[in-house]
């Protein structure tokens, strides 16, 4: 019995310990919105542009962000695609004025239908991130999609790796998940839910997204 007593102060002191570890280690869970609009058009046969304007918004619903960015993909066979994008963005800020920057972007993909799924592989070099961050990008993303018979919505789900060329590190993982619904022929609405990881940093975002797409 005194033996336990002893021991007493020591589990105080453990506990003491984990908790101010847990407290300071403690996870910030950063929330968004998105909403978008997708024009696509073919300039040739096997180029295709898509122009796409987005806003962003905070966890209070308030604009955050917003961009516009052009892409060009260029296929080289039924498979393999090349693609090179310019964002350009605005950044709303509190106690400064807004902040004005650009991003390129170059990746090359490669998709393949089997039966009704649509897997693909994607790499992308940028000179920016989307985390106010200067870090050069290499970025791994995978993705299937399934095109559900007679059906007008076209489920999809993925996960996408950002590695800093610099450094060689992971620095973020982000698993999403979504659908596309099909209006009419060329009118879709796409809606996908993103969850991003920070390796090095406690932290997490949970975006929202909710986008219109037309293709002519």
């Amino acid at each position: 019995m005194k033996k336990q007593i002893k021991k007493i102060p020591y589990l105080l002191l453990f506990l003491l310990v984990f908790t101010s570890s847990a407290k300071a280690q403690e996870v910030e869970n950063d929330f968004q919105s998105r909403t978008s609009f997708t024009l696509s058009t073919k300039l040739l046969k096997n180029l295709k542009l898509n122009v796409t304007p987005e806003l962003r918004f905070d966890d209070s619903f308030a604009l955050d962000k917003y961009l516009l960015e052009t892409k060009l993909s260029y296929d080289l066979s039924k498979e393999f695609s090349l693609g090179a994008a310019y964002r350009y963005y605005a950044n709303k800020r509190e106690s400064k004025s807004t902040e004005y920057d650009n991003r390129f972007t170059f990746s090359a993909k490669y998709e393949k239908s089997f039966h009704r799924f649509e897997p693909s592989l994607k790499l992308s070099y940028t000179n920016d991130s989307d985390d106010d961050s200067n870090s050069n990008l290499l970025r791994y993303k995978t993705e299937v999609k399934y095109n559900i018979k007679k059906s007008k919505i076209s489920p999809f789900a993925g996960v996408e790796a950002f590695q800093e060329v610099s450094g060689g590190d992971l620095s973020k993982m982000r698993y999403f998940l979504g659908l596309d619904y099909k209006i009419c022929k060329k009118n879709y609405i796409e809606a996908s839910y993103k969850y991003d990881y920070f390796i090095n940093e406690f932290k997490n975002r949970h975006i929202l997204s909710l986008g219109y797409k037309l293709k002519l």
